[in-house]
């Protein structure tokens, strides 16, 4: 196994050891995991986290405010040892705090709780904290911004932080908690997706999109002109009668997967994320489609670009591109998916994005794991 990486790395974030402005083109990362593998990462604004297949957290990037859960600031990948004992099956990532929900579904907290973000009381906390075990489960978990969203196992929405552009959905008398409140009026949610301003949730039950928060490009797949905030969950039919894979949200766009492997994108477009040429009106999506014909494999959002795997092993990005998030070596933005160019042949099994930033997973597969793979290649998300 190995990872690799590039993109922002202001703060060590990458794990490469070093700061710098950004790493141009795809790196390896010297890993200590001794005999496991990387299960699963989450990027922040400029901090990493990694589990690996035994449940164990690590740690790499930025941390005034704290979350990275270590000491001090690191620029290789550090055990969490403050979290040893605990084993994580789901970590998320915020733009300054983190979360991780462990085997038997609790939550741990940890970084900047200025905004209430880490449904910790206010009054009785600091603003930055240590990992912290809170009286909540959780299934799902998203972070945007500034603001938190869990689903626990009965598919109910609990927010928290800040809420004044509606994110939380808690109502246009309810802009800001420092404690997780249920959100109501969604069905049985199955799929939920913080971006900058809002949230987004899916339920499978119903086949139905749940929206809410900041709706000035689109995000909310209604039209901006019409609705500028959302304050309560709106319920959205889209006409897709079939599964979600994943619901993705950038700081301004969303992306839908659907099983039959369609991806459907709306929200802003200024940078190409939404990978198309065309502008796209607000309240519409588009389709989005590999070169070639290709399939999709895997998908990822970082803040406002995207990295996609095909099922021939190609990597392809498109969006922002100033610290060279999409591997080009240009820093001009790229409005249609474009291949990366990877120094390896290797069989590449994990993709994730972060705010300007990336990290992939590659394994030396023979053909039987391959099959196999390809066969399971939804069991990690």
């Amino acid at each position: 196994m190995t990872l690799w990486c590039w993109g922002a790395n202001s703060h060590g974030q990458l794990g490469l050891g070093t700061v710098s402005e950004q790493v141009e083109k795809p790196a390896t990362v010297e890993l200590h995991l001794y005999d496991n593998k990387v299960k699963q990462i989450a990027c922040g604004g400029a901090h990493t986290l990694l589990i690996d297949n035994a449940g164990k957290l690590y740690s790499s990037g930025w941390n005034n405010k704290l979350q990275a859960a270590n000491d001090n600031e690191e620029y290789v990948f550090q055990r969490t040892w403050k979290l040893s004992g605990i084993t994580f099956t789901n970590i998320a990532c915020g733009w300054d705090f983190s979360c991780g929900v462990t085997d038997d579904q609790y939550l741990f907290v940890w970084g900047s709780n200025a905004y209430g973000q880490l449904g910790l009381p206010k009054e009785h906390f600091a603003e930055s904290m240590r990992p912290i075990r809170l009286h909540v489960r959780a299934t799902l978990v998203s972070m945007g911004l500034r603001h938190t969203a869990i689903v626990n196992s009965k598919g109910e929405v609990w927010t928290t932080g800040f809420g004044k552009h509606g994110q939380l959905g808690l109502g246009n008398d309810v802009l800001s908690s420092d404690r997780f409140q249920k959100v109501d009026g969604v069905g049985k949610i199955s799929h939920i997706a913080c971006g900058q301003n809002h949230t987004v949730a899916w339920c499978s039950d119903e086949k139905a999109l749940y929206v809410w928060g900041d709706n000035t490009h689109g995000q909310l797949l209604l039209s901006s002109v019409k609705y500028k905030k959302i304050f309560k969950p709106n319920k959205i039919d889209i006409g897709v009668n079939q599964e979600v894979k994943k619901l993705l949200s950038g700081w301004k766009n969303v992306l839908l997967w659907l099983q039959d492997g369609t991806l459907l994108a709306w929200g802003s477009n200024n940078y190409g994320q939404l990978g198309v040429q065309n502008s796209v009106p607000t309240g519409i999506y588009t389709y989005v489609s590999l070169p070639g014909g290709r399939h999709v494999k895997d998908i990822a959002l970082g803040s406002e670009h995207v990295l996609c795997l095909a099922t021939d092993n190609s990597l392809w990005a498109w969006g922002w591109n100033e610290h060279y998030n999409t591997g080009m070596n240009t820093e001009d933005n790229r409005q249609l998916p474009t291949l990366v160019p990877l120094e390896t042949n290797a069989t590449i099994t994990q993709i994730y994005a972060g705010g300007a930033f990336n990290f992939i997973v590659t394994e030396e597969l023979d053909n039987a794991d391959l099959v196999d793979k390809n066969d399971n290649r939804m069991l990690y998300q």
